[in-house]
């Protein structure tokens, strides 16, 4: 439920951020160049070898902090054609002193925070969806941050398609509630320079999102209560992935 209504709410977001001007956009898409195209390809063929796009030397040569109770998660779905985004995940985890609030159902808890380091993602993820002319203003427009007013229509437009699906007044209402709280944050990405074709640092959830071409992919990096240490982190993560494919 919770995937879902966060997908209606990001298609929603998006729809109420397209100027009302033609849209000949889709008609006059261009190419990517061939090396970029050769980048892509590249790191896709390691779309089912994660820890061999960033191995744990790779790792280990940036981050220098004790990583002997670490251990290696590792889930993907290899006869799967389309690999999703929440399954195909390599990372080494161990325990920290960190903790993060949330807000949950109008409650606010703490939440301990593990050390995470690793990759989260290769592929083209939800940023193509809005149709654009090239993939790097598709990227823009899908890793921004929207207004309160475009939440609000969002969240109205996501409840709507709840109830014509044939949810509840009930089940529809707890989603939507859980789905602000999930999204309360005014800033949720920052842009980050210097890696890639454009970049995006997930302020919550800790990782950066890098283009290339017409995919991304995503380097985790949360160790630390300093959130510039961890996208120092991740960007020199990033160019070891970008480096391996050049």
């Amino acid at each position: 439920m919770k995937k879902t209504l966060l997908i209606l709410i990001t298609t929603s977001l998006l729809s109420c951020g397209k100027s009302s001007g033609n849209n000949n956009e889709t008609e006059k898409k261009e190419a990517t160049p061939p090396s970029l195209a050769d980048a892509s390809a590249c790191i896709l063929g390691y779309q089912t070898k994660l820890d061999q796009l960033l191995p744990l030397e790779i790792i280990q040569k940036h981050y220098t902090g004790d990583m002997s109770k670490a251990k290696k998660k590792y889930n993907y779905r290899p006869e799967a054609k389309k690999h999703d985004m929440d399954m195909d995940t390599y990372e080494y985890t161990w325990e920290s002193s960190r903790s993060r609030k949330m807000k949950m159902m109008g409650q606010e808890m703490d939440v301990p925070t593990p050390n995470r380091i690793g990759l989260k993602w290769v592929g083209s993820d939800l940023f193509m969806i809005n149709k654009k002319a090239t993939p790097l203003e598709c990227f823009k427009a899908f890793y921004r941050n929207a207004s309160a007013a475009e939440k609000e229509a969002a969240f109205k437009k996501a409840g709507e398609t709840l109830k014509e699906k044939g949810y509840d007044e009930k089940t529809t209402k707890t989603a939507t509630d859980m789905a602000k709280d999930l999204s309360a944050d005014e800033i949720i990405f920052k842009d980050i320079s210097g890696v890639g074709e454009a970049a995006s640092w997930r302020i919550k959830d800790k990782y950066l999102t890098v283009l290339v071409g017409k995919i991304t992919f995503q380097i985790l990096a949360d160790v630390s209560t300093n959130d510039e240490e961890n996208i120092t982190l991740a960007k020199k993560l990033a160019l070891e992935v970008l480096n391996k494919c050049k």
